[in-house]
């Protein structure tokens, strides 16, 4: 199959965000970056707001050395926006917003949930804003997660291109994937309760190209792991529009990559990236923690115009 790479240059513009209030390192050209000398719960308000625009700016960002505890970590979540929707789980107890990301030593699955690139619980309504996930336990190796600028492999594609897709809207649903997840575990896969898997399986209709509310940058919203259709088309037209926009949106040169460290905290921009974390590390426990924002302001987003 042919392919068009990508090389860093021209639209590429991930340089160090300026505050007074910490230091960023940026991780690649594309996108991410590291935060340095600041610990999130020492963060003061108008230090927070520089810390968003950070976020904006870079997509993803880490920061070493934290180790929040459950507290600490939902008391700092709690100030980036409201929390939004987690299908999955219920929380850990005593802190309801706070969810277990746990693979065992000795757990062996041919699969596991967020293993393909994606974004967090797109087939919602609205989907979450910030996803901030922390380390407590990491393998030696494997284990990494990264990320694909969406934004920017919207600009790497002709105006012919983004013209043509910028009135579609795509179905997002966790339909194909429960699918999938059933056929490699041999078992049925079900969201936290009954409500929210009906939900998850009907999906609802997003942008493919939409407006982020704080910046105004244009993105790319699309995902391999629940993207499910094209409002109007069939499968057959529709899976090779989709296909092709996730293989562009992912060739290296749009993608970071974090190796995780105890203690580390990432935090990224869920409306113009997407992720995946393989299932790399049989033999190693991993245990992780996340919070999911379900906006930054009251502003929605909404399809490019």
């Amino acid at each position: 199959m042919w392919e068009v790479r990508v090389t860093p240059c021209g639209e590429f513009d991930n340089a160090p965000f300026e505050s007074s209030h910490f230091e960023t390192r940026p991780l690649t050209s594309a996108m991410g970056a590291e935060v340095v000398g600041v610990r999130l719960p020492d963060l003061s308000d108008e230090g927070l707001e520089d810390f968003k625009q950070a976020l904006y700016h870079h997509k993803m960002l880490y920061l070493r050395g934290q180790d929040l505890s459950h507290a600490e970590h939902e008391g700092f979540a709690a100030r980036l926006g409201p929390f939004a929707v987690d299908a999955y789980t219920q929380g850990v107890p005593g802190h309801r917003e706070v969810h277990p990301i746990i693979k065992e030593a000795d757990t062996r699955a041919a699969s596991l949930f967020g293993g393909g690139w994606h974004t967090d619980s797109p087939f919602l309504a609205e989907p979450p804003a910030v996803t901030f996930l922390r380390c407590v336990e990491c393998p030696p190796y494997g284990g990494d997660t990264s990320w694909a600028n969406c934004a920017l492999a919207l600009r790497h594609l002709s105006e012919t291109y983004r013209e043509m897709i910028r009135p579609l809207k795509v179905w997002m649903s966790a339909v194909n994937n429960f699918a999938t997840q059933e056929k490699l575990l041999g078992k049925a896969i079900q969201f936290a309760d009954k409500e929210r898997h009906e939900e998850g399986i009907r999906g609802h209709i997003h942008p493919l190209v939409k407006r982020h509310p704080e910046t105004g940058e244009e993105s790319l919203n699309i995902c391999d792991t629940y993207a499910a259709g094209i409002e109007g088309m069939t499968t057959h037209e529709a899976k090779p529009l989709l296909d092709f926009l996730v293989q562009h949106a992912t060739q290296h040169a749009f993608t970071c990559r974090l190796r995780w460290e105890p203690g580390m905290v990432a935090m990224w921009d869920n409306r113009c990236t997407m992720h995946l974390g393989p299932n790399d590390y049989d033999g190693y426990r991993r245990e992780m923690y996340r919070t999911t924002t379900a906006r930054t302001s009251q502003v929605k987003e909404s399809v490019a115009a």
